[in-house]
C-alpha cells in the first residue's frame, strides 16, 4: 500500500490542492493527515470541509484542539472528535509525539526518547513544520541516528526502526521554501520525500504556531 501524508495546512487552501493534485498523479493507495488543519491563513473552514468531503483519514492537531478562528461550530466539532492517533500494527501516525509526554521531536536525542519509550517500528508524525528522519540504531547510547533528508526517495532497514516528518503543507521551518508532503510504500518499505513550489503563508505570521 502507497500511503500519502500530509500535515500542518493551517488554512492554507491553495497549498493544500496543489499537494492534493499532485498525489493524483502519484498512484497513491490513500492519504493520511496528521493534523493541525487550521490557524494561520484565511480558509480554515475550506480547509477542514476539503479534508472532511474527501474523507480523509485524521488525527487531531494542537491548533484543531485549541485555537481562535471562530470555526462554523459543525466543523470545530468536527475537529473536536478526531483522534490524537492511529495505530496499525507496529506503525502509528500521529502529531506531536506517541510519549505521554509530548515533546517535540527537535533532535536526535529526543528521537531516542520515543524508541526507549515506544515499541512501534515506524512513528509517522507532523508539527515540526520542516523533514526529518531518525532512526534507533546508533552506536551511542541515549542517541538515534540523524539521517539528511530532503526529497526523493529512502528505504529503510527491515531490522530498524525510524521517526518520520515529512514537513508542513501551510508554510516551512528550514529546508526552504517549499511545500511538503511525503509517501511511504509499504511493499517497497521505503518513503519519498517530495517538495512542491506553490503559495505559502508568509512566515513572520507564523513563527509561533507551536
Amino acid at each position: 500500500m502507497r500511503t500519502a501524508i500530509v500535515s500542518d495546512i493551517h488554512g492554507n487552501l491553495e497549498a493544500l490542492k496543489t499537494v492534493f493534485i499532485d498525489i493524483a498523479t502519484r498512484s497513491v493507495d490513500r492519504v493520511i493527515c496528521l493534523g493541525d488543519l487550521v490557524e494561520g491563513g484565511k480558509y480554515n473552514d475550506e480547509v477542514v470541509e476539503f479534508i472532511k468531503n474527501n474523507q480523509i483519514q485524521t488525527v487531531q492537531g494542537n491548533h484543531d484542539a485549541i485555537n481562535p478562528c471562530q470555526l462554523k461550530p459543525v466543523n470545530q466539532r468536527w475537529l473536536d472528535q478526531l483522534p490524537t492517533c492511529f495505530i496499525e500494527e507496529d506503525i502509528i501516525f500521529t502529531h506531536i509525539s506517541p510519549r505521554k509526554k509530548k515533546e517535540n521531536i527537535i533532535d536526535y536525542i529526543e528521537a531516542w526518547n520515543i524508541f526507549d519509550e515506544t515499541t512501534y517500528r515506524l512513528c509517522f508524525v507532523g508539527h515540526l513544520h520542516f523533514p526529518c528522519l531518525y532512526g534507533s540504531q546508533c552506536e551511542f547510547f541515549g542517541e538515534s541516528q540523524t539521517y539528511v533528508v530532503d526529497h526523493g526517495r529512502y528505504d529503510l532497514a527491515l531490522d530498524n526502526r525510524y521517526v518520520i516528518c515529512f514537513g508542513a503543507i501551510g508554510y516551512p521551518r528550514r529546508g526552504g521554501l517549499f511545500i511538503r508532503y511525503g509517501i511511504y510504500d509499504s511493499k517497497t518499505h521505503s518513503l519519498e520525500f517530495i517538495k512542491l513550489e506553490g503559495t505559502l503563508l508568509p512566515y513572520g505570521l507564523c513563527e509561533d504556531l507551536f
